[in-house]
């Protein structure tokens, strides 16, 4: 299939995951701040056991640092592996997080 507008593309590809299961929603527009907060619920929502981040959500301060840590990556090989990776080292700065 060949598409013209990228908007068509994006359509289709979103159907086609709604139809696998996939029920977030979509960002439109978003901006910068957007992707940074959607990504921060991601890695909560994947790592919100006690032995990870306590059930405690990250801090605008714990996610500047995971930021701080990409912006050092220059290769795209570099950048997948930290994506990919299994673990990124920060210190809590979340009042909450008792552990």
């Amino acid at each position: 299939m060949f598409y013209d507008k990228e908007s068509d593309f994006e359509d289709d590809l979103v159907a086609v995951l709604k139809r696998h299961g996939w029920t977030d929603g979509v960002l439109e527009y978003p901006t910068e701040q957007d992707l940074i907060d959607n990504w921060a619920s991601i890695l909560f929502d994947n790592n919100k056991g006690i032995d990870r981040l306590n059930g405690q959500r990250l801090t605008k301060g714990e996610m500047a640092q995971i930021l701080e840590q990409i912006e050092t990556l220059r290769t795209p090989l570099a950048l997948n592996s930290f994506i990919n990776g299994k673990t990124v080292s920060i210190k809590r700065d979340n009042p909450r997080d008792e552990a």
